[in-house]
């Protein structure tokens, strides 16, 4: 069995995920006792996870989501696990989605503990935990028998520091703002179940096993891996495909019908012609004639040619002219530079003359 258990902190998600559990023999998957776990191994992950919580940063999604990958696809986790914390948003549980997709193991149901924010205050505050065993008591609803004593193992019973009315408060916002919509994904997904938290243990118990009542595991074939594509070698031979070209048969004129006649009357029988029709020929009729030109037009075209070339010569020769008449001016002023850093006044002052003379001129 394959579950996944959201609600706010303090709504028994870890209680009742002892009892799934035991009743189905598969592990309890915690975010919280992963990074532990692989930050005390000092696996790769744990090491990512370790620097970024000692900076003060949340631990970001790649580093969870590796984490739960690598827990759900050991052995012991073959015939289901309980995702205790994980998902927290809707991108890990799409992300979770495409791993189970791949593992062939969806999700059978969702259980979503519903308790009001006065009753998750009190059991928060009230929270005592066993250092040893991890075994869970309240000060108000479940009291230890003996205080500050384990009634499993006898150890000391510690209260969470993150167990106050501002820090409870602060989380429940979070989980309002971010958990909250997960409800609506898995709803729609048709595997949400409503399980109204509030009473002891016992009756939660008892609702949880009403919503799982008649439910099988699920199972899907893994995606299988792609056949790796082979690459052609370079002496091989390119494969020839032969393909038969059929010739098309030719149309035959249907066969006239041969009334019979009564009396001695004989009938001769008609040849049938097996010749394609003269297509090529009515194609060559239906193309129109060019008409032939005039002579009027002729003689048309060729005064105005002429009109056009005797024009272009014209613009020719004032075209080269121009060009001298440039050339000459630009030596002008190159000179009249020389002149004038020279102090040369009476070769500047005909230089000048000479300039306005070819501007003039243009």
């Amino acid at each position: 069995m394959k579950l996944i258990l959201i609600g706010a902190p303090g709504s028994g998600k870890g209680t009742q995920a002892k009892y799934l559990t035991e009743k189905y023999q598969i592990p309890q998957i915690a975010t919280g006792a992963l990074l532990r776990a692989a930050v005390a191994a000092q696996t790769p992950l744990g090491r990512q996870a370790k620097a970024i919580m000692d900076a003060g940063q949340l631990v970001p999604n790649d580093i969870v989501i590796g984490m739960i990958r690598e827990r759900i696809s050991r052995p012991d986790a073959d015939q289901g696990f309980v995702l205790d914390g994980f998902p927290r948003n809707i991108a890990q549980a799409i992300a979770l989605d495409d791993i189970l997709d791949k593992l062939g193991k969806p999700i059978d149901a969702v259980l979503q503990f519903d308790v009001d924010a006065e009753m998750l205050m009190q059991r928060m505050i009230g929270r005592l935990s066993c250092i040893s065993c991890g075994a869970l008591f309240n000060l108000f609803t479940q009291p230890p028998a003996i205080d500050d004593k384990c009634d499993e193992c006898g150890s000391t019973l510690i209260h969470r520091t993150d167990d106050n009315e501002e820090t409870i408060e602060r989380r429940l916002n979070i989980f309002e703002s971010l958990t909250q919509p997960l409800s609506d994904y898995y709803k729609q997904k048709g595997i949400l179940h409503i399980v109204e938290a509030h009473g002891d243990v016992g009756e939660v118990t008892k609702r949880i096993k009403s919503a799982l009542r008649g439910l099988r595991p699920k199972r899907t074939p893994a995606k299988p891996m792609l056949a790796p594509t082979v690459t052609p070698s370079k002496n091989a031979k390119p494969q020839v495909k032969h393909v038969r070209v059929e010739k098309p048969q030719p149309k035959l004129r249907p066969r006239k019908k041969i009334q019979t006649l009564s009396g001695n009357t004989t009938v001769k029988k008609l040849e049938i012609k097996k010749e394609l029709p003269d297509v090529v020929h009515k194609k060559l009729l239906k193309k129109p004639v060019k008409k032939a030109t005039t002579a009027k037009t002729a003689a048309a075209t060729k005064l105005l040619d002429e009109t056009l070339d005797k024009q272009l010569k014209q613009l020719e020769a004032e075209l080269k002219q121009t060009k001298a008449q440039l050339k000459e001016a630009s030596e002008a002023e190159k000179a009249l530079i020389k002149a004038e850093k020279n102090k040369d006044v009476a070769l500047i002052k005909a230089l000048h003359a000479e300039i306005t003379k070819l501007k003039k001129s243009k």
